[in-house]
């Protein structure tokens, strides 16, 4: 869910933008709220744990995650674990369109191994999901290798879900294979999603992808401003019908269990991000109602 390429979509915006007000419809396939870097490197769990049921968080070596795990699924949370960082390596290569090109590392087996044995303990009481490859096809991963890395935690976690977000540009060239049970895609500065013909048809390109029934949808909502946006001529409290339209599309979508914001932290991407922490207070505030429609 890494910020890559941001795309501003105004065309008919003003006819169609959703309602200040969230919906109250009952949605029991959204199972999950929660923001992109939620406990990697800084742990903000308990500043967002009153509404949100998903901690986003990253294993910085192969020790044993017990206690941040336990300290992060109090109060009914779940986390989501971030993988990649195991076992991929992320080369420059001019040629791919993120400047990055992903490789299984040569002992990727002996150290997911290692790191699988340590963290046993682990189940989906716990887990919600395994993030383990972010944005393949755009940092042009083999996909075999995606299919290989899918198979191997499996083996280990057979009833963790495992996860797949992939940029909007290059869903066509994802596969995806019976082990990977979530997908989704990123596609920031978009306005209105549950009105735009672009988002949706990523929508749809997406879930053709899918390889059989029981795999979900995940859809990446925003909670970021930049000065790209500004500049273009957008005010910041247009995030509000930008979060609705998320939270509504992904009501209206049977498929969809989890709903993820990125991002918490300001400054994670580039200096001039800001993240949910330094929003206005009218677009935080509505942010945290949607979460709690969601968890409770």
């Amino acid at each position: 869910m890494r910020y890559l390429v941001l795309i501003i979509v105004w065309v008919n915006f003003i006819g169609c933008s959703s309602s200040d007000n969230i919906g109250n419809e009952e949605s029991p396939h959204l199972k999950y709220f929660g923001f992109a870097i939620t406990d990697c490197g800084t742990n903000y769990t308990n500043q967002v744990d009153d509404f949100v049921n998903l901690i986003d968080m990253c294993p910085e070596d192969l020790s044993n995650l017990e206690s941040r795990v336990s300290a992060n699924i109090l109060n009914n949370n779940k986390v989501l674990i971030h993988l990649q960082g195991l076992f991929i390596n992320a080369l420059e290569d001019a040629n791919s369109p993120s400047g990055f090109r992903y490789e299984l590392l040569n002992n990727y087996e002996a150290l997911f191994s290692t790191w699988a044995q340590n963290n046993q303990f682990l189940t989906a009481e716990s887990v919600a999901a395994f993030d383990f490859a972010d944005e393949p096809a755009w940092n042009q991963m083999n996909m075999n290798d995606l299919a290989i890395v899918a198979a191997r935690i499996k083996l280990s976690f057979p009833d963790i879900p495992l996860m797949v977000i992939e940029a909007p540009d290059v869903i066509d060239q994802l596969v995806i294979s019976n082990d990977i049970d979530w997908i989704g895609f990123d596609r920031y500065g978009t306005i209105d999603p549950k009105n735009d013909p672009e988002y949706l048809q990523r929508l749809e390109l997406i879930k053709s992808k899918r390889t059989n029934a029981n795999q979900k949808l995940v859809l990446i909502m925003e909670s970021q401003w930049l000065d790209f946006y500004t500049d273009a001529g957008f005010e910041e409290s247009i995030l509000i019908d930008m979060a609705n339209s998320y939270f509504e599309l992904a009501q209206s979508e049977d498929d969809v269990i989890a709903l993820i914001s990125y991002l918490l932290p300001s400054g994670f991407d580039t200096p001039d991000q800001k993240g949910y922490f330094d929003l206005l207070p009218d677009v935080r505030t509505v942010i945290r109602t949607i979460g709690n429609e969601i968890i409770n």
